[in-house]
């Protein structure tokens, strides 16, 4: 059987597309495939002091390493293995029903005096409230989370 040559020009021409997409598709999966986890953090290192953990992805895989607890709150410090940053985190506890929970500052507090910190209004909630100062790129200083409220009484954790 013979076949005009525009067709078998236009044969050619699929062959090779399809050859094309079959690369391209099996390089994005391999680039997909070996791209480690820490391309999906948004800084590293003293970039993200300052910056927000949830924001950045830092918060991803970060333990608790120091806390203080009472029945109002738990005080905590915060450390991201992946961006090698602390910051501090307050959670508010509430008793099931509405209730507003002094305001404050909360500090992530560097053993050099570096201090990362938010002020948070009243809140009233029936569930619990979570508040996080920005963070503090600190992989060889100590850090320790510091809570003052509203009528300048002072918490603290241990340094971690």
């Amino acid at each position: 059987m013979y076949v005009s040559q525009p067709e078998e020009l236009m044969m050619s021409n699929k062959k090779r597309l399809a050859t094309f997409v079959a690369a391209i598709v099996l390089m994005f999966s391999v680039m997909t495939l070996s791209s480690p986890a820490t391309h999906a953090v948004g800084c590293y290192g003293d970039w993200c002091s300052g910056r927000d953990a949830d924001a950045t992805g830092c918060s991803a895989g970060s333990v608790t390493t120091q806390v203080y607890n009472n029945k109002e709150f738990s005080l905590q410090v915060r450390w991201s293995p992946t961006c090698k940053t602390n910051w501090a985190r307050i959670v508010m506890y509430s008793p099931g029903w509405i209730k507003c929970t002094s305001n404050g500052y909360l500090k992530a507090v560097q053993d050099t005096g570096y201090t990362q910190q938010i002020f948070f209004d009243t809140v009233c909630a029936a569930v619990s409230t979570v508040h996080y100062t920005p963070m503090i790129y600190s992989p060889v200083h100590r850090v320790r989370a510091v809570f003052v409220n509203q009528n300048n009484f002072t918490y603290s954790t241990p340094w971690s």
